[in-house]
């Protein structure tokens, strides 16, 4: 055999698959697509029953709050029925993996839409990848505010391209998949169980003091953990949390 055919995975690759249905996996998924994928903002969502999409990543690098707001009324408005891909989300079947250079829809999308979701919050570039799971069909967007993603992954189609998409598409569903109780938490599953908690507690329209009652603990520690899930999803107010987790 050659040695110098068979090329090892770096150790950051190793340490993300070993992540693979444990709730370390976000911040180890979510900083590789930033640091070796030049991605600003991943958002992704999962069609469970061919109408309607709910969220399960959501982070925005560049912490611009405006973008955050529209990433959450991509959902809670339901602008995703005027997303160009929508159709193509519903429709992907087993074994079907799709790639979506923005290029290839941009004349499709909406003045406004387009204003809202990628010009607006300063992006350049788009690129999306849909594929099928036993729980549904995913959409994961990689948006860039620094180039062009054809300058990493090559042309539309290239076997980069389609190599990139195949290892993303596999990490999302079979961390999902391995540990569906993640999915059930949705956008709730970067955080400690504690964050959780509040969260939950927060959407049942509970107050801090009647939360610190229920968990044993002071009302000003309901305020900490609240900062910190806020914090880690990317919102700022008890609304963008209803809404994300619509």
């Amino acid at each position: 055999m050659d040695q110098q055919a068979f090329t090892l995975p770096s150790d950051q690759h190793l340490t993300l698959l070993e992540s693979l249905g444990t709730p370390a996996f976000y911040d180890l998924f979510l900083d590789w697509l930033h640091q070796q994928l030049n991605t600003d903002q991943c958002m992704t969502f999962l069609c469970p029953d061919g109408d309607r999409l709910t969220t399960v990543i959501s982070k925005d690098f560049g912490r611009d709050q405006r973008a955050r707001q529209l990433a959450l009324s991509y959902i809670s408005e339901e602008h995703y029925r005027n997303d160009p891909n929508f159709e193509s989300i519903k429709q992907c079947q087993p074994g079907q993996l799709m790639t979506l250079p923005l290029a290839s829809y941009c004349q499709k999308m909406g003045r406004r839409y387009r204003e809202l979701f990628i010009s607006g919050p300063g992006f350049v570039d788009k690129w999306s990848v849909i594929c099928h799971s036993p729980d549904g069909n995913y959409c994961i967007n990689l948006y860039s505010r620094r180039g062009q993603y054809q300058d990493l992954f090559g042309e539309p189609g290239s076997e980069r391209e389609t190599g990139i998409a195949r290892l993303i598409a596999m990490l999302v569903t079979k961390h999902y998949l391995l540990n569906n109780q993640l999915l059930n938490q949705g956008p709730l599953a970067p955080l400690s169980e504690r964050e959780r908690q509040v969260c939950e507690a927060m959407l049942a329209g509970k107050k801090a003091e009647a939360i610190g009652h229920e968990l044993g603990v002071a009302a000003s520690s309901i305020v900490t953990y609240r900062k910190r899930a806020y914090d880690k999803l990317g919102i700022c107010s008890r609304a963008q949390l209803f809404a994300l987790c619509r």
